[in-house]
């Protein structure tokens, strides 16, 4: 085995470092990251095959993020999840693939992204284990302050985590920490954002996901604000993907300059047929969404891959080249 170490930088309201035992094959470096703490963790030996990659759109219609990874192995990462009304169709989709999450990761506390956990969570009667769960969670009366209209699913998160056996849930992951599956390799890049524009959005995590030799970005609902401090904190290297999560569903997320240091060969567009099209029922271009400015973007860059919701639920196999390539 090889044993990697990384420098952790401590998020905003995190307590003392601590050294998480190592639990169903999931070793995760740190509870509380603090400024010049170096922690070990132990990664497993890469094993050839493909790895699976689920984007599932949301049976309402709107814009969601629920992302599942399985490892060749056959670990089971979940991103966010969707929203309440996603929970059924997530939860089977995680029963056909053997009903246990080994990793779930929130980016941020909005309904289209962890309605959908909050659901599985309060449900008594669920037929999914749920190993881990790893964020970075605000206070309830943060969330109220720079939200007052959508605060409530924070609120509703936090009170679903208290159903859970104590050390499933780690609220202080940042900058540095690594959580290693099977042969997954994830990345925290950045520290919860504290902003007070577009706030929620830009606390949003972002986690680059290394599965059967390729790099996956997850941007969440990561804004301009969010996405200018990313560019600052991360080196080009640590940025460059071949997959990237685009951000808050094609629309307002990060700017130009981050998709150019990202340069990905394949973009998931969290993006049902109306926002792909900037549509408010009067035609392409008739809604008040930045997607077709996004578009163009990817355009300029070359990206020939462009998977999107407009076209329904995504499934791709990790390791196999782009089919437009």
């Amino acid at each position: 085995m090889n044993i990697t170490t990384a420098q952790m930088v401590s998020a905003p309201g995190n307590a003392s470092a601590q050294t998480l035992p190592a639990s169903s094959g999931v070793n995760i470096q740190q509870s509380a990251p603090m400024p010049g703490t170096t922690i070990q963790t132990t990664t497993l030996t890469s094993a050839s095959g493909a790895g699976e990659l689920w984007m599932l759109a949301s049976t309402t219609g709107a814009q969601n993020l629920s992302i599942v990874i399985k490892s060749p192995h056959g670990k089971m990462i979940v991103i966010d999840g969707g929203w309440e009304a996603d929970a059924e169709k997530l939860s089977s989709l995680i029963q056909q693939q053997g009903g246990k999450v080994d990793a779930w990761l929130i980016t941020h506390p909005h309904e289209d992204h962890v309605g959908a956990l909050c659901a599985i969570l309060n449900d008594t009667g669920r037929k999914i284990k749920i190993d881990k769960i790893y964020c970075s969670l605000a206070t309830p009366d943060w969330y109220r302050q720079v939200s007052p209209t959508g605060a409530g699913i924070a609120d509703q998160l936090l009170n679903a985590f208290t159903k859970l056996p104590v050390g499933t849930v780690t609220n202080s992951i940042g900058r540095g920490t690594e959580i290693n599956i099977d042969d997954v390799n994830i990345r925290v890049l950045n520290n919860r954002g504290v902003y007070t524009y577009n706030g929620v959005n830009n606390s949003s995590l972002v986690y680059k996901i290394r599965v059967s030799r390729q790099s996956i970005l997850i941007l969440g609902d990561l804004a301009y604000d969010g996405g200018k401090d990313l560019i600052k904190t991360c080196t080009a290297a640590e940025l460059k993907s071949d997959i990237v999560q685009m951000a808050h569903h094609g629309q307002q997320g990060v700017d130009q300059d981050a998709y150019a240091l990202i340069a990905p060969t394949t973009c998931l567009w969290p993006t049902p047929a109306w926002l792909w099209n900037n549509d408010n029922g009067g035609g392409v271009g008739s809604g008040p969404w930045g997607t077709l400015t996004t578009r163009a973007w990817m355009d300029a860059l070359g990206v020939k891959d462009n998977r999107s919701l407009k076209d329904g639920d995504v499934h791709m196999y990790l390791g196999m080249p782009s089919p437009n390539m």
